[in-house]
């Protein structure tokens, strides 16, 4: 070896004959020389070496083979050969046998010491997540007002998490161990897990939609202007997922464009998260607004340009809702009757006359629960009954209120006073009487038009029952009349009441232009009740209006395919008849044939000779089996998914009023992150549902 280093450099230091030896590896195991660069490594240091400034025996190399002997002696003895040296040792004994390589014992070593603390961290998320999703649900809000540790409530989330650490000391000690940074609870992580959800749950309602070629689905919409004045849109889609109705919110944003062109915008934007395709959209229902409805720019022409089998539905609660409100316009008197209503409310709502009046009820009915009046309003669909039937329960109450503060003074004094002048009459109470008979037999259409599952042979069947109804109150053919004559004269027979009609009240003078005419009633702006035949007119004036209104707005045409649905529902006049299920047929491209058609009408028969009951389209579609049938199953399910109502999306603008309050921000609300544009908002609160149970809201 001497003689091959020295053949190799025979000069190497000051033209001296000096050059490396061998026997240096016996008295120093960590040096290594280099024949290229003619300089010796610390083999350690060389590979393993971190300290910057050790570099003659780690990078450059020593050549001064003279003092060889007194660098090697001061190198072994420092500290960066020392790490340099165990970092080597560490490195032999991760590759010996069984060990693996760095990689390897990187990830074993993880696995080993922090499996717990990833279980740990999942179990914290996990109670973050259920606590969200119960806030969301119930729709309340997240965040509070103040929520450092000082504040008394810092917020429903964190206020609830204190709740669960108190019983659940895991959970504390999971707080407890998190460092600050890391718990996962800021308002930012908040909002991301509900996006997270909402994703997740639309994307759930998309599988749904598709997961089935054919699945037919219909559009509800509506616009409503919150708190804050923004304006709206609330999008569901309907559509039959496993042989049910199911009826989802899918989207709720904000539009400063409250034009047709504008909202229909919106509502394709709303949808094209959901890849639905055009040409499976049977309908849209949407309420009367003329931007909504309109037949030549409105909101349903606009759309029938991408979905162009779609039927517009005018909502059929709405209408029902309009039928009873014009109702309650009828004349001057029924007029001024529902005014006296709200007058009551607005009276007993007064602090001192409130008080007095739950008291009061109290004193005369112990045994029954407190009731509080109800302000008649045409926007709540259920106001005008609950407004005249509370009136009629606590008549006896609210007299005794009103003669109470008559004999006070002040402005009080004399509107009591007045109340009781409007109330204590024959009038008055037949019309409690006679709209509370009214109001009763259609609040139950219009609570079953509000149902979820209601098919368009339903609320047919619904809307002319009610017709009926009151064509048997207008002909009296069962003494409906005489009936609500007799509960009349009850309640006055027992509150002591005996005026007709408001004290000074008397026939109008005729004008001079129908001097030369002859008149058959009074005229002015309140005819006198003076007998029961002028309460009977007044009836019949009412009665004769409802089913005018009725049927203006659900003409038989009005129907059009809806009343096709009846040819397939055993027990209907029209079942069976191949005609009627032309029209649906050939708008949707169904060819149903006359063969198909009579075998399916046939099995029909027999299973209900047999005792099987139909009593909707769904049971029908459960013995249409599609391999069999196939065309009849499509029209089944185009005609179920027809939309009847508009009521799902009318729920969540309550969801809207008990969320974004005067009290609160709407903290639910999150901003798409997919949208840049400021007032495009996800209503979470809506979205994050049951994805198992019906539209709550």
């Amino acid at each position: 070896l001497e003689n091959i280093f020295f053949k190799i450099n025979p000069f190497t230091h000051n033209g001296k004959r000096r050059n490396f030896s061998a026997k240096w590896y016996d008295r120093y195991t960590w040096l290594e020389y280099s024949i290229t660069m003619d300089a010796v490594f610390c083999h350690s240091c060389h590979h393993f070496n971190t300290d910057a400034k050790e570099d003659r025996f780690s990078k450059a190399g020593l050549r001064d083979w003279g003092h060889l002997g007194q660098f090697c002696i001061k190198h072994e003895a420092s500290k960066a050969h020392a790490a340099a040296v165990a970092r080597h040792k560490g490195f032999m004994e991760i590759k010996r046998a069984g060990k693996g390589d760095i990689i390897y014992q990187v990830t074993k070593d993880t696995q080993e010491h922090f499996t717990d603390l990833i279980e740990r961290n999942r179990a914290h998320v996990k109670v973050i997540i259920d606590i969200l999703l119960f806030c969301a649900k119930q729709g309340i809000a997240l965040r509070g007002h103040k929520e450092d540790t000082e504040s008394l409530n810092r917020g429903n989330f964190l206020e609830l998490f204190k709740v669960l650490c108190k019983y659940d000391p895991e959970i504390k000690r999971r707080l407890d161990e998190l460092p600050a940074n890391a718990k996962m609870m800021s308002p930012d992580i908040q909002n991301d897990i509900l996006e997270t959800a909402a994703s997740l749950l639309r994307r759930k309602i998309r599988a749904e939609l598709h997961a089935q070629a054919d699945t037919y689905y219909a559009i509800l919409a509506d616009e409503y202007k919150d708190l804050s004045k923004k304006e709206l849109i609330a999008v569901c889609v309907r559509y039959i997922f496993n042989g049910n109705l199911r009826e989802r919110a899918v989207g709720f944003v904000a539009t400063d464009d409250m034009t047709s062109s504008g909202i229909a915008g919106k509502i394709l934007e709303v949808l094209e998260t959901l890849h639905l395709d055009p040409e499976l959209c049977v309908g849209f229902s949407f309420d009367g607004a003329a931007v909504m409805s309109g037949g030549r720019t409105g909101v349903q022409v606009l759309l029938k340009k991408t979905f162009p089998h779609a039927v517009y539905v005018h909502c059929h609660s709405h209408r029902l809702n309009l039928v009873l409100s014009t109702a309650s316009k009828v004349s001057p008197t029924v007029v001024t009757f529902f005014d006296v209503i709200n007058s009551l409310h607005h009276f007993m709502t007064g602090a001192n006359r409130h008080a007095r009046f739950l008291q009061i009820q109290k004193e005369l009915h112990p045994d029954k629960p407190c009731l509080e009046l109800v302000h008649s309003t045409d926007i709540r669909w259920s106001s005008k009954s609950e407004s005249v039937s509370r009136v009629l329960k606590l008549y006896d109450v609210i007299l005794e209120t009103l003669s109470e503060f008559a004999e006070g003074s002040d402005q009080t004094k004399i509107d009591a006073e007045s109340l009781l002048q409007q109330i204590q009459t024959k009038r008055f109470i037949f019309l409690l009487v006679a709209f509370s008979k009214l109001f009763s037999a259609s609040e139950f259409v219009t609570k079953g038009l509000q149902s979820l599952s209601v098919s368009v042979t339903d609320s047919v069947h619904m809307i002319e029952g009610l017709k009926e109804t009151f064509t048997t109150f207008r002909n009296n053919s069962d003494g409906e009349f005489e009936r609500i004559i007799g509960l009349t004269d009850d309640v006055m027979k027992k509150n002591d009441v005996h005026n007709w009609d408001i004290v000074g009240a008397r026939n109008k003078k005729l004008p001079a232009r129908l001097s030369d005419s002859h008149v058959t009633s009074t005229v002015g702006r309140c005819a006198p009740i003076r007998s029961d035949l002028d309460l009977q007119s007044l009836w019949i004036s009412i009665l004769d209006r409802q089913l005018m209104e009725l049927n203006n707005r659900f003409q038989n045409d009005s129907y059009g395919i809806m009343k096709a649905a009846a040819s397939l529902l055993p027990g209907s006049d029209a079942f069976g008849q191949l005609e009627i299920l032309q029209v649906p047929s050939k708008h949707y491209g169904l060819g149903v044939e006359g063969p198909e058609f009579t075998v399916f009408v046939q099995l029909l028969k027999r299973k209900v000779d047999g005792g099987h009951l139909y009593p909707s389209l769904i049971e029908v579609l459960d013995s249409c089996e599609k391999d069999v049938f196939p065309n009849m199953n499509s029209l089944l399910r185009v005609l179920m998914t027809l939309p009847v109502t508009s009521c799902s999306v009318e729920r969540l603008f309550s969801a809207v009023n008990r969320i974004k309050s005067s009290n609160r921000p709407m903290v639910l609300y999150l901003i798409r992150k997919s949208i840049r544009d400021s007032n495009s908002f996800l209503f979470n609160t809506v979205l994050l549902l049951d994805v198992q149970s019906k539209i709550v809201c």
